[in-house]
This record gives structure tokens, C-alpha cells and sequence, in this order.
């Protein structure tokens, strides 16, 4: 019975942590925690965040609409040394990731559902449009993320500030933050061991970001983390204390 049990939890718990997105809990198709059943994009596991043709330019081959941020509470603090925006944030990395987990947009709301390239021989109305809907129902009333952890919703005052200038907040408490590295085509990173990105091309622009902290891509150390953060390991990443 033991043995059985195994064999029945193995597949939750790959589900939980691989570092594929396929199985896990990135993965949108049918069989997921989505259940999409429409045949166009049934057996894609991509396409609910990238297509090959038609994606947004401001994240590499974006295949959502980013939301408005008209309603986001940002974090606030009398000790913070950098804001941002409502603006900022829905068309900052941070958005593509919010387009899914403010609850404002269906999971299967895409631009380009076919992957096809726009052109006179491919009709527009075959990708479809900006909020056409290619999962079960009216467009906004299924498949819109609500609940449990991964659930953030516009009020943004309880998570990790983001869309903030590093830099800006680095030089007002120098004693207090590390200095990032990179630039000048580089990657722009902050840590010492296996250090975490920041977002622009110039270390004095640079932001911090959701996928600062979180890939995307990779779950295998549950919550999308960059890496473990026993004793504190990502905070102090940027942070010293």
C-alpha cells in the first residue's frame, strides 16, 4: 500500500517541483490545474504566455495583454527609498507576470492563439485580437485566477515592492545594500552566489522585479524560486543586515 501510494503522489508532487514547465503548475493545458479544453491550444504548453509570431515587443514574444495597474495599491513604507508607479509596474516585467496573478484577466485571454504570422495572406481575425478569449466561456468570467498562494490580486501593499530602481534605493543606505554588478551588455546582477537579475541595460536604471526573486521557468525549488532562501539567502542577496 505504501509502494501504491507513492506511485499515486509522484505525479502531484512533480507537478509541484520540476524544473520544466511541463507538469507544472506553469503548464496551462489540459489536464492542469486550468483543465482548458478548447482543441486550438488544448496541447500547447507555451502559448499561454509566449506565441512564435505577433507577441508584445517590451517582453520577448509576449502572447498577453498586460493589465492596467488602474486599481494596483502599492507598497508603502516610511523607511522605503524608492517608489514607483500603477503605470510602471503594468508595463514592467512585473506586468506580464501580473497579467495572470491580479485576477483582473483570464489565464486563456491571448493575443495570437494560432502562432501564425499577420500578414495579408493570414487574416488578422485568425489570430485573434488582444482579450479574444480561446478558453471555456465569455472572456474574463472563467479561468480567472482568485484564490490560494499564487493569488495576489491588485492590492500589492503586502508583497516585495517591485518596479523600483536598485540603484536609487542602494545609494540613499549604501551601508545597507549590495553593490549589483554588470552592465555595458552584461547582465545586471546583485549577490555574491548565485546572484539574482535585475531588469535594464544600465545598473543605474536597473529595477527590481517579480522575476528578480522568481523563474518562471524553473519550479524545482517550489514557488518558482530563484534559489533557496534558507537563512534568508535570496534577502540578503540585495540586503545587509
Amino acid at each position: 500500500m505504501a509502494g501504491l501510494a507513492l506511485v499515486v503522489l509522484a505525479p502531484a508532487a512533480y507537478a509541484q517541483t520540476t524544473s520544466v514547465i511541463a507538469g507544472g503548475p506553469h503548464d496551462l493545458t489540459a489536464g492542469s490545474a486550468l483543465q482548458n479544453t478548447n482543441a486550438s491550444i488544448a496541447g500547447q504548453t507555451c502559448v499561454f504566455c509566449h506565441t512564435p509570431h505577433g507577441g508584445i515587443n517590451s517582453i520577448p514574444l509576449w502572447n498577453r495583454s498586460n493589465p492596467t495597474g488602474a486599481g494596483y495599491q502599492l507598497y508603502e513604507s516610511s523607511t522605503s527609498d524608492a517608489t514607483t508607479t500603477n503605470g510602471a509596474v503594468a508595463a514592467s516585467v512585473s506586468g506580464a507576470c501580473l497579467s495572470c496573478h491580479d485576477g483582473t484577466m483570464a489565464m486563456d485571454v491571448l493575443r495570437n492563439v494560432n502562432g501564425l504570422a499577420f500578414g495579408p495572406a493570414v487574416a488578422f481575425t485568425r489570430q485573434g485580437t488582444a482579450k479574444a478569449n480561446y478558453g471555456a466561456g465569455t472572456a474574463g468570467s472563467n479561468n480567472v485566477m482568485s484564490g490560494g498562494l499564487p493569488f495576489l490580486g491588485s492590492d500589492l501593499r503586502n508583497d516585495h515592492p517591485v518596479t523600483i530602481v536598485y540603484e536609487t534605493a542602494r545609494a540613499a543606505k549604501t551601508a545597507e545594500f549590495v553593490t549589483q554588478t554588470g552592465g555595458a551588455g552584461a547582465p545586471i546582477t546583485v549577490g555574491a552566489t548565485n546572484p539574482v537579475p535585475l531588469f535594464g541595460s544600465s545598473p543605474t536604471t536597473a529595477t527590481i522585479e517579480c522575476a528578480s526573486c522568481h523563474n518562471p521557468h524553473n519550479n524545482s525549488l517550489g514557488n518558482f524560486l530563484r534559489k533557496s532562501n534558507s537563512g534568508s539567502a535570496i534577502c540578503l542577496s540585495c540586503h545587509i543586515k
